[in-house]
């Protein structure tokens, strides 16, 4: 299994096992988020510190015994591949990996990420909400980083801005905070509905989601 699929599952996992968790556990929030996202940085770095050896080994990959996929992954200069069916009937598919690009925006996103775990210990109001919030933000936005299905990096591109809005409606500090979450609640509905319109349109030129 790729580590990537670690990187982006375990902010995902937590996120929903501490939805069972009872509000008034404060530390279990805490050292959960930080934990979790402490675990995906430390691979992070692993994936980036291998990044080159992975690929040079899946170039000595004989192009006989690979895939179409996996013969396009070699390619384009892809490491830590995953590839799974997921929608048949429209070729959407549930496909990870990184390039050099893509490698250092994965390492980045899990140094933020662990950052912003640790300095939400001054969240005292729901507390529980907030760190599910800031999980389930981290998850989606590494797994955008990594996917390379569009349908895929879609899906969880809008899986981190729907916390976004939220967070800053409720958590946000000063007086204009609720027309700021108005605000950019309008900017990624927009956002939102140009990029579902471009997904679209790619899809009747290439029937295919893949990168």
């Amino acid at each position: 299994m790729s580590p990537l699929i670690i990187i982006m599952g375990l902010p995902l996992i937590i996120a929903g096992a501490l939805t069972l968790v009872p509000a008034d556990k404060r530390a279990v929030f805490r050292w959960g988020a930080i934990l979790s996202t402490l675990t995906s940085l430390l691979l992070a770095v692993y994936v980036f510190a291998q990044f080159d050896a992975a690929l040079a080994a899946s170039q000595d990959v004989d192009d006989t015994q690979s895939s179409a996929i996996a013969t396009l992954e070699k390619e384009y200069g892809y490491a830590f591949t995953q590839h799974a069916t997921w929608i048949d009937s429209l070729n959407i598919s549930f496909h990870v990996g990184v390039d050099g690009i893509g490698v250092v925006m994965v390492l980045m996103a899990s140094l933020v990420a662990f950052i912003a775990t640790c300095c939400a210990g001054e969240i005292k109001v729901r507390a529980k909400e907030f760190t599910i919030l800031l999980l389930l933000m981290t998850g989606g936005i590494l797994g955008a980083f990594m996917s390379l299905d569009i349908f895929q990096m879609y899906f969880l591109h809008e899986l981190a801005l729907v916390p976004t809005f939220i967070m800053i409606g409720v958590w946000g500090r000063g007086k204009n905070r609720d027309y700021a979450a108005y605000k950019i609640t309008l900017y990624l509905s927009l956002g939102a509905l140009i990029a579902l319109a471009g997904l679209i349109l790619l899809y009747l030129e290439f029937e295919t989601f893949s990168l």
